[in-house]
């Protein structure tokens, strides 16, 4: 899955998101019917045609956009960077029927979402398209640090937010550090997205408006301009970096 293709996978003058499936068994599978979509509601995105068919230990890619005219499939939507699920279907007459899916944070510019192994573990990958999977190396989190927060935001910056420095020149996982304006009393008050992901030396911003549904990038809580206080911590709760901040101006 590659959800911000700027310049990794050029197709035909174009740069669409990417979606690629793995024929992992030995034997061809008839994909005629099979349905994708980054909408549970609308399980009809898109459905293979007849005569489409998966070799064994073959892949399959396709274009996570609408039709424009270049070859190959379509979609006929795209994956966002800030944060998506993407669902395989069966067959309409088989049901609603989830086969496969993955849901995933914030997305890095011309870096993928790859499997591996046998557990299926999803992780940050170089694209590959029609190749093996390449893991991409990863930095630490011990350097991560609260940058920049807005607790009165006014135009041209009306939504507070709320951002995360990475000072390590690899990219680091951002999934499961959570994110709080009450260290003390609710220290998991926000949880980052799982295959969430900061560039390296570069930052990550999250909107503190209280609606997380809105995207991965959107925070549980807001910040309140009176004073406050901020926490970074690490999955199991143990600090990486705080804040008191008093009376903010607009």
């Amino acid at each position: 899955v590659l959800a911000r293709n700027d310049a990794a996978f050029e197709h035909h003058g174009t740069f669409p998101d990417l979606i690629e499936l793995f024929n992992e068994g030995g034997e061809p599978v008839d994909l005629a019917g099979f349905r994708l979509t980054n909408d549970p509601m609308d399980p009809d995105s898109f459905a293979f045609p007849s005569g489409v068919i998966l070799g064994g230990q073959q892949h399959l890619l396709l274009s996570a956009n609408a039709p424009d005219g270049t070859p190959g499939f379509h979609v006929g939507f795209t994956l966002s960077q800030n944060g998506d699920t993407l669902y395989l279907m069966d067959r309409a007459a088989h049901g609603n029927v989830v086969l496969d899916s993955v849901p995933f944070g914030l997305q890095l510019a011309d870096l993928s979402l790859g499997r591996f192994g046998g557990s299926g573990a999803w992780l940050l990958c170089q694209p590959t398209p029609g190749e093996a999977n390449v893991l991409r190396e990863l930095g630490t989190r011990a350097g991560l640090r609260l940058n920049e927060w807005l607790a009165s935001g006014t135009l041209p910056f009306a939504e507070d937010f709320l951002e995360i420095y990475n000072p390590d020149p690899e990219p680091v996982a951002l999934g499961g550090i959570c994110l709080s304006d009450c260290p003390i009393g609710a220290p998991s008050r926000h949880a980052i997205a799982p295959l969430s992901f900061i560039a390296g030396n570069g930052h990550a911003v999250f909107l503190a408006d209280g609606d997380p549904d809105a995207g991965a990038n959107h925070l549980s809580f807001r910040l309140a301009a009176g004073g406050g206080e901020l926490s970074m911590k690490a999955p199991d709760l143990s600090p990486m970096d705080q804040v008191w901040y008093a009376a903010q101006l607009p």
